[in-house]
């Protein structure tokens, strides 16, 4: 007998219905979980942005500041810079700039004058040195404030700083 040659079968590989649809629901879940994941990045990377000033540059500050404020013999409050240079009459609180004085080596006293100052809208705190010629240096402590305030009310100096997001920090320090 003779056998009858058969026809190859073809078949046809591939996924069924099932498995596509399966997949396909796996990938929309996967991404809908991954644009979540990315909105609350987002979300978080703003919000770190926007506490930069307390995370960074408000310890620098302070370290600053503490150190000035510390090494003070006395000081007094001020309404504004010009009231501090002209020798204006001192405030307890809420004042923009602070004369400081300290004692030096030779017992002599020097002068020193931290000023918060305002233009277009951002305030920046002012470190100011008169000089023997009668000039004066002065040098950056910070920038970008919404605000700075002096007091001086509890017998203890006080800056109040308002950061640009409208967080508020208080250094504090006194004279010796």
């Amino acid at each position: 007998m003779k056998r009858l040659k058969q026809r190859p079968r073809f078949h046809h590989r591939g996924f069924t219905l099932m498995e596509i649809s399966t997949a396909m629901g796996l990938m929309v879940m996967l991404s809908g979980a991954l644009v979540v994941m990315l909105q609350q990045h987002l979300s978080f990377m703003g919000m770190a942005q926007r506490q930069s000033f307390l995370a960074q540059e408000a310890p620098q500050i302070g370290n600053i500041l503490g150190r000035i404020f510390q090494q003070a013999d006395h000081y007094f409050v001020y309404a504004n810079r010009e009231s501090a240079i002209g020798g204006g009459t001192p405030q307890i609180q809420n004042g923009s700039a602070v004369r400081l004085f300290f004692k030096t080596a030779a017992q002599t006293t020097q002068e020193r004058l931290i000023a918060a100052e305002t233009s277009n809208g951002n305030t920046s705190l002012r470190f100011y040195t008169p000089q023997p010629d009668g000039t004066e240096s002065s040098w950056l402590i910070c920038q970008g404030l919404q605000g700075a305030t002096f007091n001086a009310n509890e017998g203890i100096l006080t800056v109040t700083l308002t950061g640009p997001n409208g967080e508020e920090i208080t250094y504090c320090g006194g004279a010796r």
